[in-house]
């Protein structure tokens, strides 16, 4: 099993802990790190929508929902 997964490799129960960020969309970046997804965050796959793509995760204290695509910025390590 791929201890660095992407993102979009993420099924349903999955726990990762952000250990970083990929190169991609600098303003996209900057949105998910004002939204508290900053390194030694934890999130868990909540549910992937039927066609795939949104996913929610939960975060924090909240839920949120991220395209796949945009959300392989971040840089992963499974707990």
């Amino acid at each position: 099993m791929n201890n660095e997964p992407k993102f979009s490799e993420l099924k349903k129960g999955d726990k990762a802990e952000i250990i970083g960020y990929n190169t991609g969309d600098s303003q996209y970046k900057s949105k998910l790190l004002s939204m508290g997804l900053v390194r030694g965050v934890v999130l868990q796959v909540l549910q992937v929508a039927p066609l795939g793509d949104p996913v929610e995760v939960s975060v924090l204290s909240y839920r949120l929902s991220l395209r796949k695509k945009e959300a392989n910025v971040l840089k992963l390590r499974r707990v």
